[in-house]
């Protein structure tokens, strides 16, 4: 069965207490499962709520990195999948080369930031350059680069007969909504930033991110099946989300505001 979990959508820094129960307060990843393969996107808090792979099962893993900004990469403190080194982890790096992913990596996940690099962790860790098109398996990712400070790779996930696509920390405007249209177009689920509301972006319109209805009127353009709006505000609690979410729901039930632990079937 092809489906994707919400394993974390909360944008910038992570969140906890009954106001983010809802929606989450775990930061950005998501577990794609199509034509029989599994891979994780962005390594956000939300990573640590990954399940472990069962102990007869390939323990070769594949993480797909947006970007480095860090609240996509704080679930690798953690993560249980690097504490056992039956594991395999590659990952694969955007809007960097490998080797540079390497460095960054290391830089963040070292003293004094950080007592322990990932290199001393029980896990084998690889890196590698996340490329216009990979294949992994039956699974095939093409990427394409988005709007948000530093760059970021947006991904396109083909298999099972199925199509996925992964917008996070990307400016919709309308010069490159276009664009964005045509990489999105006829997929079954559009999981794109939609971080801030309309009365918030004058003030915001540099951060790199957009707001929910630019999020919705990519989805309306693509012809996408099914909307998950991510990447929702450190700030902005349940009520207010879930207040948003009416207002989505009664025009487009098929759209909606990520929920943590989201179970989405295609």
């Amino acid at each position: 069965m092809d489906r994707v979990t919400i394993l974390g959508a909360r944008g910038s820094v992570p969140r906890a207490g009954s106001e983010f129960a809802r929606f989450g307060g775990d930061t950005t990843c998501i577990l794609a499962e199509l034509a029989g393969e599994s891979l994780l996107l962005d390594a956000g808090t939300g990573l640590m709520n990954c399940p472990l792979p069962p102990a007869a099962e390939d323990r070769s893993l594949s993480l797909l990195l947006s970007h480095f900004h860090t609240d996509h990469l704080l679930g690798l403190a953690l993560s249980p999948l690097l504490m056992d080194g039956r594991n395999h982890l590659h990952i694969y790096a955007g809007c960097r080369d490998a080797a540079e992913a390497e460095t960054i990596l290391d830089r963040i996940f070292s003293p004094p930031l950080w007592p322990v690099r990932l290199k001393d962790l029980p896990a084998e860790v690889r890196f590698r350059p996340l490329p216009e098109r990979l294949q992994l398996g039956a699974l095939t990712v093409e990427t394409a680069r988005g709007c948000h400070p530093g760059g970021v790779t947006l991904m396109k996930l083909r298999g099972g007969g199925h199509t996925v696509v992964f917008m996070p920390d990307c400016t919709v405007t309308d010069e490159n909504l276009p664009a964005l249209a045509e990489f999105a177009r006829g997929c079954d689920l559009l999981l794109c930033d939609g971080q801030y509301f309309d009365e918030e972006w004058p003030l915001r319109s540099s951060f790199g991110h957009s707001t929910w209805s630019r999020a919705v009127r990519l989805a309306l353009a693509s012809g996408a099946g099914k909307l998950r709006i991510i990447h929702h505000d450190p700030f902005h609690t349940d009520s207010m989300l879930a207040e948003a979410q009416a207002q989505l729901t009664a025009r487009y039930p098929d759209f909606g505001f990520a929920l943590d632990q989201e179970v989405i079937v295609l």
